[in-house]
């Protein structure tokens, strides 16, 4: 059968690629069953894609359209964004061509009135911020997805489905006639116009704001650190707000409110577009030639699904939550569900967890976008005011802040940041927080260290883990060693990935130092530093355990003084309609 040739878009800065429709075996009368079908290779449905694979299930991918996303479009990565790229394999291709940066800044009659510094320590492996085009991430995530395997079916288009309680039978039309499939699950990655939304006639909840906002990428170079930065209230803008951006490649983004009386035409009319971006430049002191790259409009929301799972369909991303981007919350938000829902989709599709599990990606991505939407719902009431009360509200603060520093944090942008599930019904009750003075709690996100303090060549802890429960076992004794050992090895039996480091302060527990075995990691810690990131300096006897979910969040800690846990946490995790019925004497005399 012959193939389309590729064909080439060329753009500034990036070469698009079109991916040839390829000739499925359903079209031919071959069965068409499938594990897990994913609608949607943007960057969600291509990590979900990814991290599935790493936990050995294979997905068919669905994409409407011949090639990547054209520009920018969703740019900057968060920090823990990266670490979960990390676990793609992806993270040092993301940062050969990307932008680093961690300082924002807000004007207000040409001053600073408030200055964003996002916290970077020598432990954080990756930056606050990564800018890279979405085209380019796209593309990484593509060859990602071909080198482990997955398959993508490229000007495909999903028309109709059937979910019932067994699976979900799709109705997909492409250029050479349309094909059924059954998929086990259906995983709707499909963005902010979702069609499985749409199919399944589901609706959000939340609030979508009036203001509209231009967002203009062009070409300039301009000598000016990186970061992003906010104009309220500019001369060529009077009473609206402006942000400017930098991308990689001498890329620029301007991003600004449109007057009400303006109209959508007419905000994306080529000449208002020039004569906006020329003002603004000027504004800011800047002459030099410029050039279009990509424009785009749009109305900032704060909306969710009011629940992720409907029977076997899931939602994932921008097709179960639009977010304002004030904060670099859309993307990244997604690339968390992506991470949450691949560890326990792949447990369900074993058999080491009843479907229930899912239940609980749904409550605790549902709550991180419940609270994401009241966090940037207040970043869009400053950035854009919605009625007369918040526009003298925010004139207030803009005014108070010119010299005023205590008002200023009124002005922050609340950025992106991993949620703790804490509350979620699969964490481990942390009985003994007391005997804890560092490290995260049960829900919390792994804290990231230099495995040699001053050294990002003797690798970060996160290095060690992966498609896995990790576990973290401080200087244990022998005995609580033994017993760590003992309940990993039933886990394993039964095809439960568990991994174990063994991180020691000093090699006197006969165990090699660096050595890495099926069954352990052993870390040598001389310098305490791992040790006291993670509350574990001043163990009373024991020492402490750490267990890791596969998405990297704690499940549990403890200070093993009593009968061993690790079997019975990891146990929960997979079935968290059971709360633990046996925890030791001391956690509960400690309760």
């Amino acid at each position: 059968m012959h193939q389309p040739q590729l064909t080439t878009h060329q753009a500034s800065y990036f070469e698009y690629q079109t991916f040839p429709f390829v000739r499925p075996p359903e079209l031919d009368g071959r069965d068409g069953h499938h594990p897990v079908v994913i609608i949607g290779a943007g960057p969600i449905g291509l990590i979900l894609a990814i991290l599935l694979a790493r936990h050995g299930v294979k997905s068919v991918l669905i994409e409407a359209e011949a090639q990547v996303s054209s520009g920018s479009r969703a740019l900057a990565l968060a920090r823990r964004t990266m670490e979960i790229i990390e676990q793609c394999g992806v993270a040092d291709a993301i940062l050969e061509g990307a932008l680093l940066w961690k300082d924002g800044y807000s004007f207000y009659k040409g001053r600073v009135v408030h200055h964003l510094d996002i916290p970077f320590s020598d432990d954080d492996k990756f930056a606050p911020m990564t800018n890279l085009a979405q085209c380019i991430i796209e593309k990484i995530l593509v060859e990602r997805a071909n080198a482990l395997g997955v398959e993508i079916r490229f000007q495909t288009k999903l028309t109709a489905l059937d979910a019932q309680d067994d699976g979900v039978a799709l109705t997909l039309d492409t250029p050479e006639g349309p094909y059924r499939l059954r998929a086990d699950w259906l995983l709707a990655c499909d963005g902010a116009r979702s069609t499985v939304r749409r199919l399944q006639g589901l609706r959000f909840e939340g609030r979508s704001y009036e203001s509209r906002f231009v967002i203009c990428d062009f070409n300039i170079a301009i000598d000016s650190p990186a970061g992003r930065r906010c104009y309220f209230d500019p001369p060529w803008l009077p009473g609206q707000s402006v942000l400017m951006h930098q991308a990689p490649h001498d890329v620029w983004r301007l991003d600004y409110q449109v007057p009400e009386h303006v109209s959508d035409e007419q905000a994306l009319d080529r000449d208002r577009l020039r004569q906006n971006i020329q003002a603004h430049l000027a504004y800011i002191g800047v002459d030099a030639p410029w050039t279009f790259e990509w424009v785009t409009l749009y109305k900032p929301n704060a909306l969710t699904l009011a629940d992720y799972r409907h029977g076997r369909v899931l939602y994932c991303g921008d097709a179960a939550h639009l977010l304002p981007v004030f904060g670099v919350r859309g993307m990244n938000t997604g690339v968390q569900d992506s991470i949450n829902l691949a560890w326990k989709l792949a447990a369900v599709v074993a058999g080491q967890a009843s479907e229930a599990l899912l239940d609980t990606y749904s409550s605790e991505r549902v709550a991180d976008a419940r609270q994401i939407c009241v966090e940037a719902g207040r970043s869009t009431q400053m950035m854009a005011p919605p009625s007369r009360g918040f526009k003298i509200m925010q004139q207030a603060v803009l005014s108070l802040a010119l010299d005023q520093p205590w008002v200023r944090g009124l002005l922050h942008w609340r950025t992106s940041h991993p949620i703790d599930y804490a509350d979620s019904p699969l964490t481990w009750p942390d009985a003994e927080a007391r005997e804890f003075t560092q490290g995260p709690r049960p829900g919390a996100p792994p804290r990231n260290a230099q495995l040699i303090p001053g050294r990002t060549d003797g690798g970060f802890l996160l290095d060690m883990t992966g498609a896995a429960f990790t576990v973290l076992a401080f200087s244990c004794d022998q005995p609580q060693w033994q017993g760590l050992v003992s309940d990993a090895a039933s886990l394993r039996a039964r095809g439960i990935a568990v991994r174990l480091l063994r991180i020691r302060r000093a090699p006197d527990d006969g165990a090699d130092a660096g050595a890495t075995t099926k069954i352990e990691t052993v870390i040598d810690d001389a310098s305490g530093h791992l040790h006291r990131l993670w509350g574990a300096e001043h163990d009373q006897g024991g020492g402490t355990v750490y267990v890791l979910r596969p998405d990297q969040h704690v499940l549990a800690r403890w200070k093993p003084a009593g009968k061993e846990r690790l079997g019975a946490a990891i146990e929960h995790a997979l079935a968290p309609h059971r709360r633990p019925v046996d925890p030791p004497a001391h956690a509960r005399s400690h309760a």
